[in-house]
């Protein structure tokens, strides 16, 4: 322990002055500040735990349990036989700073995101589709599957399904980058309702890992949502598939058990009937 305080203070390193002398807490300081500052960028391998030990004259437990720390928080991911590698940042959905609409939110969360349509068609309403929308089976819908890229890393496959009778020319309107919400709001000018969503969690299967550049197998949330107008008339039905490890999901619950976020009441619900008619 000696050596490594001496070994620390001849590489005239800065740290936390509350790690209390804990040298893991110092190493994982030391790290992060190497992230902010450029040094390791996104998806940049870091030192070996070998080199990191000799490069600050650690022991490999210390050193061990400061990479691990960071990469339960995040900031650091492990991929076997390859190494340890500075995550990409986590996108965080429902908290107070970046609550908007979704992916194609107008809020500030909406920052640095970018869409890519994959496909656009017109189909005709199933009875389960039909009952969500609140149409008519048979009814036209516009079926439109995007890309969302959160900073050049892909985020989710977004699955959106309209009534075609509420959103005429939707097809042409709707291109890339350009926010299905905002559309709403501005071109069509509906006021907005309730939201209804589902989350679940599956594993990455088919062309999913391909379109988001991640193994098959990975870890996925799917997320169903619908978007009611200020009248209650659904505007939207959606399934987003999203990469796990590029998202985290933020809620506040007050004293009733309600969830409430920024002032909004979310209510997460399961329907068995939904989720076994649109399973994958």
């Amino acid at each position: 322990m000696p050596a490594e305080r001496s070994a620390l203070r001849q590489n005239r390193h800065t740290f936390d002055s509350n790690t209390n002398g804990l040298l893991y807490l110092q190493l994982e300081t030391e790290l992060k500040q190497a992230i902010l500052d450029g040094k390791y960028g996104v998806g940049e391998r870091i030192p070996t735990e070998q080199e990191l030990c000799q490069s600050f004259g650690m022991s490999r437990i210390t050193v061990r349990r400061a990479v691990q720390d960071l990469v339960e928080e995040g900031l650091l991911s492990k991929v076997q036989g390859r190494g340890t590698f500075v995550a990409v940042p986590k996108h965080v959905l429902g908290s107070s700073e970046s609550l908007g609409r979704g992916f194609g939110g107008t809020g500030p969360g909406d920052h640095g995101t970018h869409r890519a349509i994959l496909e656009k068609s017109i189909e005709h309403a199933n009875k389960e589709l039909a009952g969500i929308l609140g149409i008519s089976v048979g009814d036209d819908v516009f079926y439109i599957r995007r890309l969302i890229v959160e900073e050049e890393y892909p985020m989710a496959i977004d699955n959106l399904f309209v009534a075609a009778a509420l959103f005429p020319d939707l097809l042409a309107l709707l291109l890339d980058d350009v926010s299905f919400y905002r559309l709403i709001d501005e071109h069509y000018q509906y006021e907005f309702g309730n939201e209804s969503l589902t989350l679940d969690a599956s594993t990455a299967r088919g062309d999913e890992g391909q379109l988001l550049q991640c193994p098959t197998g990975s870890p996925l949330f799917i997320l169903r949502k619908s978007m009611a107008r200020a009248d209650g008339r659904i505007l939207h039905y959606s399934k987003s598939i999203i990469r796990a490890d590029r998202v985290s999901y933020h809620f506040d619950v007050n004293r009733d058990g309600r969830i409430v976020n920024r002032g909004k009441d979310f209510a997460l619900t399961v329907d068995d009937e939904e989720r076994q008619s649109f399973k994958r």
